[in-house]
């Protein structure tokens, strides 16, 4: 399944591809624009802290060592655990 990106069109009507068939059912939520969070200080902060987060976990490790999928999930959300507002 692929994930789409269409924008609603003045008339209220979204264009999707025609490999969607009519009648399909499509999910729509609203998205915040590229500007909007890049003047997000605080969640471009919460970026920064998790990148820096995942960076110290991961030269924790050996770089010698091949990290699973499962493993590297494992970090993004021990980053993401460890830089969320209390």
């Amino acid at each position: 399944m692929d994930t789409l990106i269409a924008t609603v069109e003045p008339n209220h009507t979204v264009k999707v591809p025609t490999s969607l068939a009519v009648g399909e059912q499509v999910l729509i939520m609203p998205v915040p624009s590229i500007t909007a969070l890049l003047n997000d200080a605080a969640r471009r902060a919460r970026f920064a802290a998790t990148r820096k987060a995942l960076q110290e976990a991961l030269a924790k490790d050996s770089a010698t060592v091949s990290l699973s999928n499962q493993e590297i999930v494992s970090l993004v959300k021990q980053a993401r655990r460890a830089t969320r507002p209390s």
